[in-house]
């Protein structure tokens, strides 16, 4: 299988006209919640910190660093930006599969503002890389789940150098040494869950696109088969875990934006709790239970899940986002997350750390991620009165199964939006993004 001269085709070959008016719909609510959640990311530390790093470089002034008031070059403003994107883990993913969109706005944006490209340039280089990223997810679904690698810095780094080639303009070839390119540069591991360099994770993917995509522009080469060849990226990346060559070989008949969707988070903290976060809340409105009346909380969660959730007694908000009793316990407390709910002080509540002793994260044989887009938790809680209540949840709100109304995506935008920005600004640059198919240039954002 010629894997990176198929990729290199499909996005030398797909146009605008040619992309479903359902995916570019999704393209767009997608482009709205990643920049909502990378303007409140980028006042977080670890875009700060980041940005601080590239203001001193003193790069050309080309492209804007998101909500930190300053422009540097496309590569370095995707740096910090897809950093910020993924710096509250409030991003959208593909269900079970990663993070696609924390590389590829962050990549896209600040090449297409250097470029003088239209929203609608943007738009189709979005979806096309956005393509990449789903399609190769769905192909090695194991990549994250018995890999170890983080999917969004590994396959985010194709996705965004895809996305940069469209951009770009380059030929087949072109696209091939990208690729390339960029399979050298992609990396992530999941044991940083629950750090800041998780979100570096999306930050290097967002930044190795865009480089990859301007070296290959220049004449700079790489194997050009270095997807499928022994010794290639899957071979290394994914040894011995199954391909399925079924996803790739829809390249350009079937778009997975229209198609399978995203799932928006409701919750500013790790996906794979949001089913137990819902089955609890629907639990505590259904059984008016306040926290004082509980003894015990059972978590009953997939393997995969019970793998990743790795934090137990949180010290900072970042750990917090991946701790099971953390999250619960706030939740019941509150009947709500927001970003409020994974600050430093938060989690080192009295009262939140107390009742977070009492909950208590299993991995439960009888539930397992055998359907499409499924991530199932069963929440169990136990009353000191003796009533005990069980709750099982297997598609979490967010995904199309369980979707966000417009209000919800529109409310989460805002809720972000003003972390960085004014109101006016907010609902400003909220009414260009509805129509990004029509803006002449990017300037206005």
């Amino acid at each position: 299988m010629d894997l990176t001269k198929q990729i290199a085709d499909f996005v030398v070959g797909t146009s605008y006209g040619a992309i479903p008016t359902k995916a570019l719909d999704v393209a767009k609510t997608a482009i709205i919640d990643a920049l909502g959640v990378t303007l409140a990311g980028s006042q977080e530390n670890s875009a700060r910190i980041c940005g601080a790093l590239i203001r001193e470089e003193g790069a050309k002034s080309e492209s804007t660093v998101i909500g930190q008031g300053f422009k540097s070059s496309p590569a370095l403003a995707a740096f910090v930006n897809g950093t910020a994107a993924h710096a509250l883990d409030y991003d959208h993913s593909l269900p079970r599969l990663g993070q696609p969109t924390a590389a590829l706005v962050p990549a896209t944006l600040p090449l297409a503002e250097a470029l003088g490209a239209s929203g609608r340039d943007w738009l189709e280089a979005y979806v096309i890389g956005f393509e990449v990223t789903a399609k190769l997810a769905r192909s090695n679904p194991q990549h994250m789940s018995k890999g170890g690698w983080h999917s969004t810095g590994t396959l985010g780094s194709l996705g965004a150098t895809a996305a940069g080639a469209k951009l770009l303009k380059l030929d087949s070839n072109a696209v091939q040494m990208a690729l390339g390119i960029a399979s050298s540069m992609a990396c992530g591991i999941v044991s940083n869950f629950g750090s800041m360099t998780k979100p570096l994770h999306a930050g290097l993917a967002s930044r190795n696109g865009v480089l990859a995509a301007k070296l290959a522009q220049n004449g700079f080469t790489a194997n050009s088969q270095l997807l499928e060849r022994a010794n290639g990226f899957f071979d290394v990346f994914s040894r011995g875990l199954p391909f399925d060559p079924a996803p790739v070989n829809d390249f350009g008949t079937s778009f997975d934006l229209g198609e399978r969707g995203i799932r928006i988070k409701p919750y500013p903290c790790g996906g794979l709790t949001h089913s137990a976060v819902d089955a609890l809340l629907e639990m505590r409105a259904k059984h008016r239970i306040t926290p004082d009346a509980v003894d015990r909380i059972c978590a009953g969660v997939t393997s995969q899940t019970y793998g990743y959730i790795l934090r137990h007694n949180p010290e900072t908000g970042i750990q917090g986002k991946f701790s099971m009793p953390y999250i619960l316990a706030r939740a019941l407390v509150d009947g709500r997350l927001g970003l409020d709910s994974f600050t430093d002080k938060a989690v080192k509540e009295t009262a939140v750390r107390k009742l977070a002793e009492k909950v208590q994260m299993e991995l439960d044989i009888e539930l397992s991620e055998d359907k499409e887009d499924s991530q199932p938790s069963r929440v169990t809680i136990q009353l000191k009165d003796g009533r005990s209540f069980s709750h099982r949840v297997d598609y979490p709100k967010g995904g199309r199964q369980v979707p966000l109304s417009p209000e919800e995506i529109r409310d989460k935008f805002v809720e972000c939006a003003r972390r960085a920005i004014t109101e006016e600004s907010t609902n400003r640059v909220l009414a260009y993004l509805r129509d990004v198919q029509d803006l002449d240039s990017l300037d206005c954002l």
